[in-house]
């Protein structure tokens, strides 16, 4: 094992190449710890955390959300506005590896993100992913202003998550779904639906278990028997 006093070195670098290199020897590192014995290396890639080159930035994100100490919300906050779509939405993932509630505040700012590729906002796609990675009952908030995207891989995202976070209050927005013009979402919105394993779900699987497309209604049914047989109902 590489010791963190020779790798942390190469942060220091007028090579970008030496410094991505360093990134990946501390993520390394600290992976063989402890959660608790991870601080000092949080601090030392937080050097990079501002880097002149995006790919560095970046791979600052993606570290931190593999190390997974809360002591990077503080850092992704700062890099969430950071002028590079591929950072924030780096940014947006690792604050859902990390997995603490205290991200939330993060990625409802980041919820508002109008970089486009096409017609999808795959910023927002990443936002709603990562709540439904950290799945606490305060995400439903900015998961429920997402349901209404204009993009259906939000709104995929956005019915995955609710189904991930289970909470019961989750059926309501995923109710507005049902209807989704994309069939894919309506699917997922099944499952979603089964998922959280609410009597109030019934009702909606009952929907899309009739649903005019023959893969949607076919795990409609299955996902309404499934939520039967939980239920008892």
């Amino acid at each position: 094992m590489k010791e963190i006093e020779d790798v942390s070195k190469g942060l220091y670098s007028e090579n970008p190449k030496e410094r991505l290199k360093a990134i990946k020897d501390l993520e390394e590192i600290a992976l063989h710890k402890d959660l608790e014995d991870r601080v000092e290396i949080v601090k030392l890639i937080d050097i990079l955390a501002d880097d002149k080159e995006a790919f560095i930035r970046w791979n600052v994100a993606i570290a931190l959300g593999k190390i997974a100490h809360p002591t990077g919300i503080k850092i992704l906050e700062r890099m969430a506005d950071d002028e590079h779509a591929n950072v924030r939405f780096r940014v947006a993932l690792a604050l859902g590896l990390i997995g603490n509630k205290d991200a939330i505040p993060i990625l409802e700012k980041l919820s508002n993100d109008s970089y486009k590729i096409g017609e999808h906002f795959p910023v927002r796609a990443f936002v709603a992913l990562a709540l439904g990675k950290i799945g606490h009952e305060d995400c439903i908030k900015v998961l429920a202003k997402l349901v209404d995207d204009e993009d259906p891989v939000v709104r995929w995202h956005v019915a995955v998550a609710l189904g991930d976070v289970g909470h019961k209050n989750c059926v309501e927005h995923l109710a507005k779904l049902i209807g989704d013009p994309i069939p894919f979402v309506r699917a997922h919105t099944a499952i979603a639906l089964s998922q959280i394993g609410h009597e109030n779900g019934l009702q909606y699987l009952e929907k899309l278990a009739t649903d005019n497309m023959p893969r949607v209604a076919s795990i409609g049914k299955s996902a309404l028997e499934l939520l039967r047989k939980l239920t008892g109902k």
